[in-house]
């Protein structure tokens, strides 16, 4: 088995970006990596192209890696759209590797991209309503909501704005926690507060404001015992290695 190396590695920002598309983002990540690896195009044998939600926001459901790397001049090579929700981009690039242990090429492109924001919010937030078995769909999220049965919900601890129906599922699992360990709001609060101060030194990171665990605990409820901070944000990017 020969040894694997990443020789380049290209991230852009990430946010919302309404006037950036999946190939504007996948062009500036690939050039990124390429340009970190001292390499050019020609030398890439293939390419995994990871995405999850551009067939739902945009209709492209076929050949999303071939549209947004030919944009690039990358083409005439074996691409790969890989789709495996929240795992689609370390997926992409564990089959990258096992392209190369496979002696299939010398040099491999992964990829992954998103583009999520939309100002059509009933649109951006059905992207997630496909990530069960849609035939059950409801009884699904029912039963992962109500794993955390039994700890009381505060009053005014939802949110009566839209969000996301994985944060009920997610919930769930924390009200499920704090059930078995007997974890509290505080603790999950402290992950949240560790986070941001972490991204505050991130120049790529989507929110870069330093919070207390105070901060997060006064912060507009999501869904008990999640508030804002403590959820994953909508967001547009691009990684490439």
């Amino acid at each position: 088995m020969q040894d694997i190396y990443v020789v380049g590695v290209g991230m852009t920002p990430f946010g919302k970006f309404r006037d950036k598309t999946i190939k504007d983002m996948t062009g500036d990540a690939v050039a990124a990596a390429l340009s970190d690896a001292g390499v050019t195009a020609d030398r890439i044998d293939g390419a995994f192209f990871s995405n999850a939600v551009q067939g739902h926001m945009e209709g492209q459901h076929m050949i999303r890696g071939e549209i947004a790397l030919r944009e690039m001049g990358i083409q005439g090579i074996p691409v790969v759209n890989v789709e495996n929700a929240c795992a689609s981009a370390s997926t992409g690039f564990k089959l990258a590797v096992d392209f190369l242990k496979a002696g299939n090429g010398d040099c491999c492109l992964a990829v992954g991209a998103e583009k999520m924001y939309s100002d059509d919010r009933a649109l951006m937030f059905s992207a997630f309503d496909s990530g069960w078995d849609v035939s059950n769909g409801e009884e699904v999220a029912q039963r992962l909501a109500d794993l955390g049965a039994g700890v009381e919900e505060p009053e005014g601890s939802k949110s009566p704005k839209p969000y996301s129906v994985f944060m009920d599922v997610y919930a769930g699992f924390a009200r499920l926690h704090m059930k078995t360990f007997g974890t509290t709001q505080e603790q999950f609060a402290a992950v949240a507060a560790k986070n941001h101060a972490h991204s505050a030194h991130n120049p790529l990171a989507q929110y870069r404001d330093s919070m207390s665990v105070d901060q997060v605990l006064a912060a507009p409820p999501i869904t008990y015992p999640l508030t804002l901070p403590m959820c994953a944000p909508i967001s547009d990017g691009a990684a490439g290695t």
